[in-house]
This record gives C-alpha cells, sequence and structure tokens, in this order.
C-alpha cells in the first residue's frame, strides 16, 4: 500500500489567491478592512451590501460546506492508492515459467505431456503422435534386446555362444532353456516396461491431469521460499539424469569390453559393420528406455515431495495459529484428495517400474554369486556391481519418497495434542474449538501406498537389513576371488 502526504496551505497563502477561493474567515477580514478604508464607497454600497446579505450568508455557508476539513493539527491528509501488484500472481507467474511450463514440456519428451483446457487440436495431435513414436521405439527395443542377445541384468548373454556345442542328446534341454529365457527374460520385462508406460500415458493425459499443477501451485502459494523450493525440485530432474548418465555409460563401457560376446541372432559370423549398427541402436533405445522410467518415476517422487512439503506447512500454520482450525480441517480434507489420487492412480506405473527394477537387481545379484567367473577381469566385475546398485537404487527410490509422506501424515495426526498444550498461542481460542480439532487431527488415517499397501520407513529398513544379511552371506560361503588382467 503507497501513501501519499499532501501538506496543507497555511493562512498566509490565502491572500494569493482569487477573491472567491479565500478562506471564510480571511474573507470577512478583508471586508471589514476595506470598509474601514474607502468609507464613501462602503457608505455607497451598503444599501446594496445590506440587500445581498441575506444570499451571501447562504453562499458563505455553502462555501464553508464544500470546502473538505483539514487536519490542522498534523496538518497534513493521507491520501492512500491501492497497489496493482499482488503477490499472489507473482508467485504462480514465477512457479509457471520456472518449474510447471519447462516441467511439462519434459514430460512431453516421453509422450506424457497433460492435456489442460485450453489444448488446441494441433497441440493434441503433436502430443499424441508422440506418444505413438514412443511406443515404437519402446518396442524395437525390445526387439533388439533380443536379437542382440543383451540383458539388462548382466549385459551380453555369451551362453548363447556356448549353447551352440551342445549336442543333439540335449536338444530337449537347449530348447526348454531358450523358451524359459525368452519368457522370463525378454518377454515379461517387457511387458511390465510397456504396461508401466501405456499407465502413466492415462494416468498423465486423462485421469484428473490438472493435479499435478494444482498440488504445485499450493504448495508455492504456502511456501516462505518459492526460490528454494524451485531449486529442490530441479534437483530430483537432475538426479534423474545423472542416473541416465551412468546407466548409458555402463551400457557403451560394458558393450566396448563384451564386444567378443556379442551374439546376434541369425547371423552366423556378423560382419562388423552390422555389428555396429546394431550396438548403436540398442545404445539408442536403451537410452529411450531408460528417459522413460526416469521421468515417470522422478514424476511421482517430486509429487511425494510436494505432499510432504503441503502437510509439514499445514501443521506449522496451525501450530502457530496463523491458520483457523476450520480452515486447517478444510485444507487437510483437500490434501486427503491430492494423496488419494497419488495412491490409486500416479502409483499404477510405480508397481510395474518398481517390480522390473527390483528383479533385474536381483537377478544380477544372484548371477554374481552363482554363475559369474570371478576369475575374469575385474573391469566387468565392477561394471557388474555398478549395473546392480543403480537398479537397486532406483527400485527402492520410490518406497522411500512414499514412506516420507507416510511419515509426514503421522506427524499431521499428532498436531492436535500440540496446540492442546500450547497455553499462550491459542488462550483465546474456546475449548471446544481446540476439542474439535483435536479428535479430527487424531483421527485422521493417511498413508502412502504403493501396491495398495501402506509404506512405512521402518518396513523398508527391515527389508534392507534383510537384503544386507542375504548378501553377506553369500560372500561368506561362496569363495569369491578376483583376478586382475
Amino acid at each position: 500500500m503507497r501513501c501519499r502526504y499532501i501538506d496543507a496551505r497555511s493562512d498566509e497563502d490565502d491572500a494569493d489567491r482569487p477573491l472567491q477561493q479565500q478562506s471564510p474567515n480571511n474573507f470577512h477580514d478583508r471586508q471589514h478592512l476595506y470598509q474601514h478604508q474607502h468609507p464613501a464607497q462602503s457608505c455607497s454600497s451598503r444599501g446594496s451590501s445590506n440587500n445581498n446579505a441575506e444570499n451571501f450568508g447562504v453562499s458563505r455557508q455553502n462555501l464553508v460546506s464544500s470546502i473538505p476539513t483539514l487536519d490542522y493539527d498534523s496538518m497534513t491528509d493521507v491520501v492512500i492508492d491501492d497497489i496493482a501488484d499482488e503477490p499472489t500472481s507473482a508467485i504462480l507467474d514465477y512457479c509457471k515459467r520456472k518449474f510447471l511450463r519447462p516441467y511439462v514440456q519434459i514430460l512431453g519428451l516421453v509422450g506424457i505431456r497433460p492435456m489442460s483446457v485450453d489444448t488446441t487440436a494441433f497441440q493434441a495431435f503433436i502430443s499424441h503422435l508422440q506418444t505413438v513414436i514412443i511406443f515404437t521405439l519402446l518396442c524395437i527395443g525390445y526387439f533388439l534386446q533380443y536379437f542382440a542377445s543383451f540383458r539388462r541384468d548382466r549385459g551380453f548373454n555369451h551362453s548363447r555362444g556356448i549353447e551352440k556345442t551342445v549336442t543333439i542328446e540335449r536338444s530337449g534341454y537347449k530348447e526348454a532353456y531358450d523358451c524359459g529365457e525368452l519368457l522370463f527374460v525378454y518377454i515379461i520385462p517387457a511387458t511390465l516396461h510397456v504396461c508401466g508406460f501405456m499407465s502413466a500415458v492415462w494416468v498423465f493425459r486423462m485421469a484428473d491431469n490438472e493435479q499435478l499443477q494444482n498440488l504445485v501451485e499450493r504448495v508455492f502459494l504456502m511456501s516462505n521460499a518459492p526460490r528454494k523450493l524451485c531449486i529442490a525440485l530441479w534437483m530430483f530432474v537432475l538426479g534423474g539424469s545423472v542416473w541416465i548418465g551412468f546407466l548409458c555409460a555402463y551400457v557403451v563401457l560394458l558393450s566396448n569390453a563384451q564386444s567378443n560376446q556379442m551374439n546376434i541372432q541369425w547371423y552366423e559370423n556378423p560382419n562388423t559393420t552390422v555389428q555396429a549398427v546394431v550396438k548403436v541402436s540398442l545404445i539408442s533405445t536403451i537410452f529411450v528406455h531408460d528417459l522413460v522410467q526416469m521421468i515417470i518415476l522422478i514424476s511421482y517422487c517430486i509429487e511425494c515431495y510436494l505432499l510432504k512439503l503441503h502437510l509439514y506447512n499445514l501443521k506449522d500454520k496451525l501450530i502457530q495459529h496463523t491458520i483457523e482450525t476450520l480452515d486447517w480441517m478444510r485444507e487437510v480434507l483437500e490434501f486427503r484428495k491430492l494423496l488419494s489420487h497419488l495412491n490409486q492412480k500416479v502409483a499404477t506405473p510405480i508397481c510395474f517400474f518398481t517390480v522390473l527394477n527390483l528383479c533385474y537387481a536381483f537377478a544380477g545379484l544372484i548371477y554374481l554369486f552363482r554363475n559369474y567367473d570371478f576369475q575374469g577381469p575385474v573391469k566387468i566385475f565392477s561394471l557388474s556391481i555398478a549395473n546392480l546398485m543403480m537398479w537397486l537404487i532406483l527400485g527402492l527410490a520410490p518406497f522411500f519418497a512414499a514412506a516420507s509422506v507416510t511419515r509426514a501424515c503421522k506427524v499431521t495426526q499428532a498436531s492436535g495434542h500440540q496446540i492442546r498444550v500450547r497455553p499462550f498461542v491459542y488462550h483465546n481460542t474456546p475449548s471446544e474449538d481446540l476439542d474439535s480439532t483435536l479428535m479430527f487431527a487424531s483421527s485422521l488415517n493417511m498413508s502412502a501406498k504403493l501396491y495398495r499397501m501402506p509404506i512405512f520407513i521402518s518396513y523398508l529398513c527391515f527389508s534392507i537389513l534383510i537384503v544386507s544379511l542375504v548378501i553377506l552371506t553369500l560372500g561368506m560361503c561362496m569363495n569369491v576371488s578376483l583376478g586382475f588382467i
């Protein structure tokens, strides 16, 4: 709000004004002074002045009533102007420019860009075309992995070259092994991956696609530091980009290290050109696979982070009494709708991807302790360990994100007890309102869910403990030794 101060003119400046604009008191004094200095003219004009006395009195009263009353004690008059700039609109504009619009463009890279109300027919056509292109690239990538005998859990499958020397007596075993490998290594993982992608298209494009924008705007409006919040959100995207970089580097290094183990289907002795084309195409399609999965998983983690911040902001406002208890209850009910959208819709593609990633991690772990040649090069062993850790991190990241939301829900559930024992903040609030808020907060039973199950941090820690014990036990029982070349 902007104030402008106007100084009132003193009576000394009144003499410089025209006679009609002078104040009433000065005008009356000057009239008497003029009659004293010019008695003849005043006598001649006294008759006319007596006739106009009543008219002058009326005009004088009108003049007095028309002049605004000034505060002569402060000698100032305050004029208040409204400011056109609105903080809410500025924050929303910053949110859209710095995060929402660029993030929607990133979603469009993998064909899951949300459809807003003002989307034109041409933009909708381009979005659907991007989805079809990404789906085609995914299918080509699945075929190339089988064509080049490449497995995401261990690299190139060199056992196919050994199987060519299998005798006729064991041909039945070879056919059974090939069918099992085709089903569990290529068909089922490809089905899980494409189901995760198609369910993500359905969630982001058709099922309440404005929920993400609503959540982001709410958190930005309630945040005390929008700039730090924007940086924190982009750190998730940066972390996903680093993961893609490491995984692509792993594929490139592994393809160079195992170039002699690359077996192409239906080619007995492929030449160098065919191998180079297949290798480049394989790396490109694997990059598309990882990009799709990374963006969908990062989107889930971002929504979990925003929900956690939103709930902590509501809890702080309630404890500090910067929000009324009834308004706080309404905000919590709106939060429950956003959490339900996360559990029932956004978590659907995440379930497909976490199963796939954890299967890759455990399959790679079993391969290291069972079939891996530890007398081989350390470089291959290091790449296998790095690949296992990347799949494990990617598989556990959504669980930790969901567990953080569940933790925030439990903290909010105890906020009713905190305001009940704060006499200085809520000393003017009736006890009935505090009791109703306490009962409402205690009845909240909210949690983030994956596979329709609540995710708690204690369960995750226990699972990690079991996995660590299994790995250490296998390492102690197996005679692991590394050869250096």
